[in-house]
């Protein structure tokens, strides 16, 4: 019996010990991670202030996963400021980086815009291409804001160029619009193909952008102009111009809702399409039977 008790004595000293050696290891990993934070969050401010985009991506992610150790910590003062600083230092980061993009690509309008445009360089700056890296990190409203100012500075040329009132707009003269929104593809690949991260899909984003853009709004304002003859051409040509996107572009950011915000190009080829089967007949509908708005497959008039 005495011998039990000493084994029990020894047995409960070694897991007095064990549970100390846990303690003690968890404590040591949370100063560790205490200290990568406050350092973190030093280094983070002064990139942030000094546009180090680069170093400040590889070490963004790092304090944001670091500091999810400490959310049950919250009610200590001390690391609920370090919390706080890196939530400013993420609102200062979107701000710069907006105000970045918008000084090199300056709104239309403004004076700055036409000085920019002038002054350009050829291809995007490292600072830029970092500043996306980060942005990936932030809010993705951030993200979002740089993809539609850039994007709507692309449409500003367009939308002077095939405005309603010109006549290079109409259907018959739809080959110029196609083969500019071609030389528009290839100016941005050769200057901005390497700002963006891939993930970001801009060239498919600007295509479809400007592909949508303008058309539809001609043609219910000039409908009583369109003929059977210039639909035909209008379709062979788009249907030419969609099978060039459908292989350059995998169509991803048709359906992701980041951008677009109606379907007006796509109403305005299915009523292409539909008015010409309808007056035709040349093209068929699913199962090779048209079935047109107020005719039926037995042939009733539109």
């Amino acid at each position: 019996m005495e011998l039990l008790a000493k084994v029990k004595e020894i047995t409960r000293d070694i897991k007095q010990l064990d549970h100390a050696k846990r303690h003690l290891t968890t404590s040591i990993t949370t100063l560790n991670h205490l200290h990568m934070l406050a350092g973190g969050v030093d280094s983070l401010e002064a990139m942030t202030r000094r546009r180090q985009y680069g170093e400040v991506a590889n070490l963004l992610q790092g304090v944001m996963n670091v500091l999810e150790h400490f959310h049950k910590y919250m009610g200590i003062p001390q690391i609920r400021q370090l919390s706080e600083r890196v939530k400013a230092a993420q609102t200062e980061l979107g701000q710069q980086i907006l105000a970045d993009f918008e000084e090199a690509f300056p709104s239309q309008g403004t004076k700055a815009s036409s000085a920019a445009s002038s002054n350009r360089p050829g291809g995007p700056s490292n600072v830029l291409r970092d500043a996306c890296l980060v942005a990936n990190i932030l809010d993705p409203r951030i993200k979002q804001e740089i993809m539609k100012k850039f994007i709507k500075q692309h449409l500003s040329e367009y939308l002077v160029l095939f405005q309603e009132n010109q006549d290079v707009a109409w259907l018959d003269k739809i080959d110029r619009r196609y083969a500019w929104i071609k030389r528009q593809l290839v100016d941005y690949e050769e200057k901005y193909g390497c700002m963006f991260p891939r993930e970001w899909y801009m060239a498919e984003r600007i295509a479809s952008c400007l592909y949508g853009t303008e058309l539809a709004k001609i043609m219910r304002t000039r409908a009583k102009e369109i003929e059977v003859k210039l639909l035909l051409f209008a379709i062979q040509r788009t249907t030419n111009f969609e099978g060039f996107l459908a292989k350059r572009f995998s169509g991803c950011t048709l359906t992701d809702g980041t951008l677009l915000e109606d379907t007006e190009e796509e109403m305005a080829l299915l009523y292409l399409r539909t008015r010409v089967a309808c007056e035709t007949g040349s093209l068929p509908g699913h199962n090779g039977v048209l079935t047109c708005p107020g005719k039926s497959p037995e042939g009733q008039k539109c």
